[in-house]
């Protein structure tokens, strides 16, 4: 059997000291050594594991702080979003009441909310509760947005395709008179006819005013009808008949010069004409005839510059 013989030398000291190691001493110091690094070890990887968990903790504490606090900072942003859009909601309905339009029912704005968070890449129940909270709540906010832009976003467009038609109706609708000088000389509804002295309709206004005094459309339109012969002694004599569209149709009379023809579009203060007294007449006026979807109405209800 062996023996391992170890000889340690001092410098105070002439003498060595030996120490005979058997295998058994030695196996039994081999695993001594082995504990002690072990336990060393694990103490060290216990501690440092317990400092970065530490460490985590501390870390993910500052980024659930910073977190709410941003989400804080969206929920002011938010609350103000969501007052500009009432505010764009009053003048909404403003404009509808101009545009001759029914409010936006005020629960429309309410329906559809609280659905699930699809575009998340995370589930809210993950989150911490105060930090969940508010994550839903400012979801469902910008869910609500979305939807009263949605609508807001129609609801413009359709005020703007009524107004564009409200447009083209007032541009279309009589509205002037159709010559700038002269007095009325006869009225809508029935009168002596100056000719046969008996009661009849008369479909129009008579405005007295000079031969050659310019007559101009009353709203834009086309040209449907010219009468112009060289000898006008009978009805309208020389006559244009304009189609506004709408419904609306315009007739003038005894015109001693005719400026348009058929098929042409006029504007409103286009110049037609002139005022003459061809045809059936006792002196120099313009007959001005409105008419809406072929019946003669009083031509004074559509003349608001008299």
């Amino acid at each position: 059997m062996w023996n391992l013989k170890l000889l340690l030398f001092s410098k105070n000291r002439s003498e060595a000291k030996s120490y005979f190691l058997t295998p058994t001493k030695l196996l039994l110091f081999s695993v001594l050594f082995f504990l002690v690094s072990f336990a060393f070890s694990a103490a060290v990887l216990y501690v440092g594991l317990d400092v970065y968990h530490d460490y985590q903790v501390a870390s993910l504490n500052h980024q659930n702080a910073i977190l709410l606090s941003q989400l804080n900072t969206m929920e002011k942003k938010i609350s103000g979003l969501q007052g500009k859009i009432s505010d764009l909601e009053k003048v909404d309905n403003d404009l509808r009441v101009l545009a001759n339009l029914n409010p936006v029912d005020e629960a429309a704005h309410n329906i559809g909310f609280g659905g699930t968070a699809d575009y998340l890449d995370y589930s809210i129940e993950d989150l911490p509760v105060n930090v969940g909270k508010k994550t839903s709540k400012l979801r469902l906010d910008i869910e609500k947005m979305e939807r009263q832009l949605l609508i807001e976003k129609e609801s413009f467009g359709l005020i703007k395709k009524k107004l564009e038609s409200n447009l083209a109706l007032i541009q279309h609708t009589p509205s002037i008179r159709p010559v700038t000088v002269g007095r009325l000389k006869s009225k809508f509804g029935r009168r002596r006819d100056p000719f046969l002295g008996v009661f009849r309709h008369h479909d129009g206004i008579d405005i007295a005013a000079s031969d050659g005094t310019p007559v101009y459309a009353p709203a834009d339109g086309v040209v449907i009808a010219v009468h112009n012969p060289p000898i006008a002694r009978k009805g309208y004599g020389r006559y244009i008949i304009i189609d506004h569209g709408y419904g609306y149709e315009t007739l003038y009379g005894h015109l001693s010069k005719i400026d348009v023809r058929v098929g042409q579009k006029v504007k409103r203060w286009d110049k037609i004409g002139e005022v003459g007294h061809t045809g059936r007449a006792t002196g120099s006026h313009l007959h001005y005839e409105v008419r809406v979807h072929n019946r003669p109405v009083d031509p004074m209800t559509y003349i608001y510059n008299w």
